[in-house]
């Protein structure tokens, strides 16, 4: 019973340090500027999408927030076929 606890606490040590990576405040940014650059000029063809590009510039902050977070990797963003599809395959799951 012994052996099992501490191999439990051991294991939730181990798992408690094996967090994403988190990323600056700068890089998310950066990140997600190129990338909203690409929806915006999405958005100039598409007169359609302009309720899209401000419902995504509101939650901006969130999404540097999520980023920061480890929820998007900066340099996926920078690299993303552009837009909105782009920055969908960048979310890790």
């Amino acid at each position: 019973m012994k052996k099992s606890l501490i191999l439990a606490l051991a294991l939730g040590l181990i798992l408690a340090n094996c967090k994403s990576k988190v990323y600056t405040q700068e890089e998310c940014e950066s990140a997600l500027a190129s990338s909203f650059t690409q929806i915006e000029e999405e958005a100039k063809k598409n007169p359609a999408a302009a309720p899209v590009l401000a419902g995504l510039q509101q939650g901006k902050q969130k999404m540097i927030d999520k980023c920061m977070e480890g929820k998007f990797d900066p340099s996926c963003l920078k690299n993303a076929p552009g837009g909105l599809a782009g920055i969908m395959t960048c979310v890790k799951k």
